[in-house]
């Protein structure tokens, strides 16, 4: 299934994070003075000549017996960084991260030197595709999604320990209106998803930062990106399928606008329970038996085309037309898995659902386990909370 995801690979630019002794970022780069006996004296941070300074450190500095009147910071990149001088004319400091891999020269011009004072240090190596994480989200900016839909992040490095995904979801932010209670939850050592304690309110707007660039996650990884999505949350909608009365009700707003008669997967082919969520909608799709081992041209096997298909797993679940099987629909389970819905009801029900929105299937013997596509729902809020690193938090 083709996705749309939101990789963002951003440069790393230029930081505020803190001043002095150890930033807490993994290194150890106090400051540093250019003696001057006649003249004013500056005083930098990070030190003179320090090497490895990680990218979210901040360039802090004073003068002393005169005023400032310009500052210039430079990388060996080309970069500038930007920052505001104090109040007391005698300060500055940078705001916005470094680059990876250059050496920053800084220049200061007072109302009393004759000449710039000027210093100089170099940031962390870039790291290498191994040593590094890149973050990219599922969420596009300025889509709309279902009240079931998980913030998904996936990440091109695994990270495992319980001490760097803590590390790592301190560097992510969930804004939202309305606020709510949610968590982070590790679904791999490569993909995290965030939910809310309960559903999304209807009409949600949704924030997601990622600061993770120039940051140290673990010893010897460092976060590669940042990205910024911003998302809504469209109409309360929620469907229930239920194997044992063959039905589906079909609910807005807490009210049910339609049941609809289904046929879920045959004894053999078995539907899974739990709750899911749509994952991707499309107009027409070639199911083909043998994606998942069973040859097209075998005893049970198809390759079909079919119209109104909605998925909700990854292993090839999906809500979809079914002329086939309007005869059993509503009255037994004869499918491969899949929520059978017959051409009366199947357009009605494509143009309404969107992506994101929760589908409970239950009684059919079989339960979804999660990572199967976003099953994030069928744990509890306790479950779901085991497999954060960081706990619960507020948006």
């Amino acid at each position: 299934m083709a996705l749309l995801g939101v990789l963002l690979t951003t440069a790393v630019l230029v930081t505020a994070c803190s001043s002095g002794g150890d930033n807490g970022n993994g290194g150890d780069h106090p400051a540093s003075s250019s003696p001057s006996p006649d003249g004013p004296k500056l005083t930098v941070t990070p030190a003179a000549n320090a090497t490895a300074v990680p990218p979210v450190s901040t360039i802090s500095l004073n003068v002393d017996k005169s005023a400032i009147t310009a500052v210039s910071v430079t990388s060996s990149k080309g970069d500038t960084v930007e920052g505001t001088k104090g109040a007391d004319g005698k300060s500055w400091t940078s705001k916005g991260k470094l680059a990876f891999g250059a050496t920053y020269t800084v220049k200061v011009t007072t109302d009393a030197a004759t000449a710039p004072l000027t210093s100089t240090f170099a940031t962390v190596p870039t790291p290498s595709a191994d040593s590094s994480v890149r973050t990219s989200s599922i969420e596009g900016d300025g889509k709309t999604y279902g009240i079931g839909m998980p913030i998904i992040l996936k990440l091109s490095h695994s990270v495992r320990s319980p001490a760097a995904r803590t590390a790592f979801e301190k560097t992510l932010k969930v804004t939202s209106n309305p606020g709510t209670t949610g968590a982070w939850g590790w679904i791999n050592s490569k993909e995290l998803h965030f939910r809310p304690s309960k559903y999304w309110a209807a009409g949600s707007t949704v924030h997601l930062a990622v600061d993770s660039a120039g940051r140290k996650v673990a010893e010897g990884l460092w976060g590669r990106s940042d990205l910024t999505v911003d998302f809504k949350i469209g109409v309360k909608r929620q469907l229930f399928a239920d194997a044992s009365t063959h039905q589906m009700k079909v609910m807005e707003s807490d009210n049910l606008v339609r049941t609809i008669p289904v046929s879920l997967g045959s004894p053999k082919h078995p539907s899974s329970s739990g709750t899911l969520v749509v994952i991707d909608k499309r107009p027409t799709a070639i199911f083909d038996s043998s994606t998942y081992g069973l040859p097209s041209d075998a005893p049970g096997g198809y390759r079909t085309k079919v119209n109104y298909a909605m998925r909700l797993t990854w292993d090839g679940q999906f809500i979809h037309d079914a002329p086939w099987s309007v005869e059993q629909q509503g009255n037994s389970n004869v499918s491969h898995g899949c929520i059978n819905v017959g051409p009366d009801n199947s357009g009605w029900l494509f143009d309404r659902v969107q992506v994101g929105d929760p589908v409970k299937v239950t009684n059919t013997g079989t339960d979804i386990p999660l990572g199967d596509g976003y099953s994030d729902w069928s744990l509890s809020w306790s479950e779901w909370l085991t497999h954060s690193a960081s706990g619960q938090l507020t948006t």
